[in-house]
């Protein structure tokens, strides 16, 4: 059970590989309820440089995702996302057991 709402949908396609002409193809998607919160916010991307994010992204439990996934959702103005994650992190109970993992885009 979530702790909070999650109302949209996110769907994670996974790279899936090269054609004969080196362009990359898409692999697998798989698609999750979430929770998109839409804001810009300074964060730090897995390199350690600054950059702003434009979305922050709440999946329940662990998910498998990469930063070489392609991560799109629609908002509620029926605009089309669709970025590769910033950072992304797991949020964790005190005992350790993933609630959510957190995907900026």
């Amino acid at each position: 059970m979530a702790v909070i709402p999650l109302k949209q949908r996110v769907r994670i396609t996974k790279p899936g590989g090269l054609d004969e002409w080196g362009n990359p193809i898409p692999g697998e998607t798989v698609e999750y309820k979430c929770r998109v919160d839409e804001k810009s916010e300074l964060v730090r991307d897995r390199t350690g440089e600054e950059v702003v994010s434009s979305a922050r992204i709440l999946i329940e439990k662990l998910v498998d995702v990469g930063y070489d996934d392609i991560i799109e959702f629609t908002n509620e103005l029926g605009q089309t996302i669709r970025r590769t994650p910033l950072n992304i992190s797991v949020i964790r109970d005190f005992s350790g057991k993933p609630w959510f993992t957190e995907v900026r885009l």
